[in-house]
C-alpha cells in the first residue's frame, strides 16, 4: 500500500509540473560561485554570468562544454573541485545571470 502511495504521489507531482527530484538552485550557485571560484576567477559572480548570454550558456551546458567555458574564465580553477549537482547550480546561477536575462543588484547591464 505504501508503495501505491509513492507511486500515486509521484504520478501527481509529475502531472502538475512540480519536479519530484532535487533541482538546480541560483542561490545555491551563487554561494557556490562565491565560495569555491570567486578567488580563482577574480570577478564577482554577476560579472562571470554576464561572460555569455543566456542562449550561449545553454548551448554550452547542451553540449558538455560548460565545465570548459568555466575553464576559459577562470583558467585557474580546478574543475574537479565542484561535484555534478553543484556544477548545475552553478550553470542555473550563470544562465539566470547571464546576458539578457536579469541584472543582480548594482550591476551594470552593460
Amino acid at each position: 500500500m505504501k508503495r501505491l502511495n509513492t507511486l500515486l504521489a509521484i504520478l501527481v507531482f509529475s502531472s502538475m509540473g512540480i519536479p519530484t527530484s532535487s533541482v538546480a538552485d541560483v542561490k545555491n550557485g551563487h554561494k557556490i560561485y562565491k565560495k569555491k571560484l570567486q578567488k580563482s576567477c577574480k570577478l564577482p559572480g554577476s560579472l562571470f554570468a554576464r561572460k555569455h548570454t543566456q542562449d550561449e550558456w545553454e548551448e554550452l551546458m547542451e553540449d558538455n562544454k560548460f565545465k570548459e567555458a568555466v575553464k576559459k574564465i577562470c583558467p585557474t580553477f580546478a574543475l574537479d573541485r565542484l561535484s555534478d549537482s553543484q556544477w548545475k547550480h552553478l550553470y542555473d546561477f550563470s544562465y539566470q545571470f547571464g546576458i539578457g536575462g536579469e541584472v543582480p543588484n548594482g550591476c551594470d547591464p552593460k
